[in-house]
């Protein structure tokens, strides 16, 4: 059953309670209510998905991608190594301006499958600081202009020092 437009009711005694919490925190009337955006959650609701269409034109642009950056390089995994499995990830973009939405699809590695020690040896994210950002529009509202740029690929500019295998999605 896709998710589509699907929204969930969850009653007070339904949320995990903290260790030493009573369910009286809650009145019986409440209720949250969580709705998605309408995205696939698997490859197989976004082919059964009434957009399908648009969402395996959003995967083959991702993989084209990928091929023209030489992302990868398809090969037989070496003995000794483990291929991490894969899925898609779905984000349905509003449009601005009038324009209609844009269906995006990207392939992630279930990284949650690696050891430190075995697979790693650190974890590095790099994140712009808030004041760091505060600072250049500063700089900038005296009298620059500022624009927005989206870059699609650039998790392709940082360096691996490690080799990872993932299976064919």
């Amino acid at each position: 059953m896709s998710k589509k437009n699907q929204s969930c009711r969850i009653k007070a005694e339904d949320i995990p309670l903290e260790r030493g919490e009573s369910p009286e925190r809650f009145p019986d009337e409440d209720r949250v209510v969580l709705t998605d955006e309408g995205e696939p959650e698997s490859f197989e609701e976004a082919k059964n998905d009434t957009h399908n269409r648009k969402w395996l034109s959003a995967m083959q642009e991702e993989m084209d991608s990928l091929h023209e950056n030489h992302t990868y390089e398809l090969i037989e995994l070496p003995r000794g190594k483990k291929a991490l499995r894969n899925k898609w990830v779905f984000k349905l973009k509003p449009g601005d301006g009038g324009n209609p939405p844009r269906y995006k699809a990207r392939i992630v590695v279930k990284g949650f499958q690696q050891k430190k020690g075995v697979d790693f040896d650190e974890i590095f994210a790099p994140v712009v600081k808030m004041t760091s950002i505060r600072t250049v529009l500063s700089i900038a509202s005296m009298d620059l202009e500022v624009e927005q740029l989206d870059v699609y690929t650039a998790f392709l500019h940082g360096d691996l020092e490690e080799e990872i295998y993932m299976h064919k999605p």
